[in-house]
């Protein structure tokens, strides 16, 4: 298999114009990752598309083998991830997500921006965290508000698994905060 190269925004708008000309049925793509970023112009480039989607249940399988083929030719890396899949979502979640575009029959939205700084700050990596900075100095995010999100789903964030510590979340929560 050949290496995976880097998504940069043209190469990005490439994939979803690719994605609405090889599926010709109704689908919701959601971006749930770094190339929301890039997407929106705050970073030059991510190494995968982080994804989640709604398709009917009679499309899917003809989805599934549209992504591997557009995968393959293209040599993104795709990822079916969301923050879901690391944090409770916050309430409210699914009216925060904004349409990016239509290709062909398929609709494309960056998912609600608070879920996705609030995955990063839990994963805790450098670039994570400079990504939520710049979602604050691009007034994406407020501060204020990404606590009170923070908040509401910290209880549910403790009982999740045996790795989620609540702790350690709120510290990297005041460290993103904190800095200039």
């Amino acid at each position: 298999m050949a290496p995976r190269e880097i998504v940069d925004a043209d190469r990005l708008r490439g994939l979803l114009e690719e994605i609405g000309r090889t599926f010709r049925k109704p689908a919701r793509l959601f971006l749930t990752g770094g190339e929301t970023m890039v997407w929106r112009g705050l970073r030059a480039s991510t190494m995968d598309v982080h994804f989640a989607f709604e398709v009917e249940p009679a499309h899917h399988d003809a989805w599934l083998q549209c992504l591997r083929g557009l995968k393959e030719r293209l040599s993104v890396s795709l990822e079916e991830a969301g923050p879901g899949d690391f944090i409770p979502l916050p309430p409210g979640w699914e009216g925060r997500a904004r349409h990016a575009g239509k290709f062909g029959s398929v609709d494309v939205y960056l998912f609600d921006p608070w879920s996705i700084a609030l995955a990063r700050i839990e994963r805790g990596h450098a670039r994570d965290f400079a990504d939520v900075r710049a979602l604050i100095a691009a007034d994406v995010l407020d501060p204020a508000e990404l606590r009170r999100h923070f908040e509401a789903i910290l209880p549910a964030y403790g009982t999740m698994s045996v790795k989620a510590d609540p702790r350690r979340f709120r510290s990297r929560l005041e460290s993103v905060l904190a800095a200039p």
